[in-house]
């Protein structure tokens, strides 16, 4: 079974650069983790008053 991990600060950094960059500016982010073993993605949760995204960044 895979375990989901917290994110190291560079990886919130990259995070939060790409929220910024494709999600709407009035969302909240819910949840933001890595899988254990696979820390090129990132799995994160957004939600704003138009939309809910369950999205994967690849660094």
């Amino acid at each position: 079974m895979k375990v989901r991990k917290t994110l190291n600060p560079i990886q919130a950094a990259l995070l939060k650069k790409h929220i910024n960059k494709f999600e709407e500016k009035d969302g909240v982010l819910t949840e933001a983790f890595t899988i254990d073993g696979d820390p090129g993605m990132i799995l994160y949760g957004f939600v704003s008053p138009k939309k809910t995204v369950k999205g994967a960044v690849f660094i």
